[in-house]
């Protein structure tokens, strides 16, 4: 099974940037009333590297377009700051979703939005995406489930 992953996301200026994200009004049948105000992520990737010393390259989202969509644009525009809540699920053995991985950014902002809107004809059944990048100040990792968490600057 997949990992879901939910992003509550708040905006210096703007407050809530995610409110209303998995709603109807905003997905469409994809909606999830349980997630109101979070933004579903379809892919989240990450990457640091060391030679002397650290080097945290920006974190990559692959979202739907939604109700948030107009406001990164702002957010990138802006250079609004950003706090960043990934909640991540897996099914666990009953074959319920559980909540068992958090990260968090702070200081957080849009470095790069790439929106897609896929081939009509080609690719008939994908939705229309965006790409962000998001570099940040701090990252925390926590696996609730194992109870272990750390944080790099």
């Amino acid at each position: 099974m997949e990992n879901l992953i939910y992003l509550t996301l708040n905006g210096q200026t703007q407050g809530l940037i995610s409110a209303g994200c998995s709603s109807q009004d905003s997905i469409g049948n994809k909606a999830q009333i349980a997630h109101l105000e979070q933004i579903i992520v379809y892919e989240l990737s990450h990457m640091i590297h060391r030679q002397q010393n650290v080097n945290h390259q920006p974190l990559n989202i692959t979202k739907l377009v939604d109700k948030s969509s107009p406001l990164l644009g702002k957010a990138i525009s802006e250079n609004e700051i950003l706090v960043c809540d990934f909640d991540i699920y897996r099914t666990n053995k009953f074959g319920i979703n559980e909540q068992y991985y958090k990260m968090k950014l702070t200081g957080a902002r849009i470095s790069d939005i790439h929106l897609i809107f896929p081939h009509s004809l080609v690719n008939n059944n994908n939705q229309p995406q965006e790409r962000i990048s998001l570099s940040y100040e701090t990252i925390t990792w926590e696996h609730s489930s194992a109870g272990t968490s750390s944080y790099s600057f």
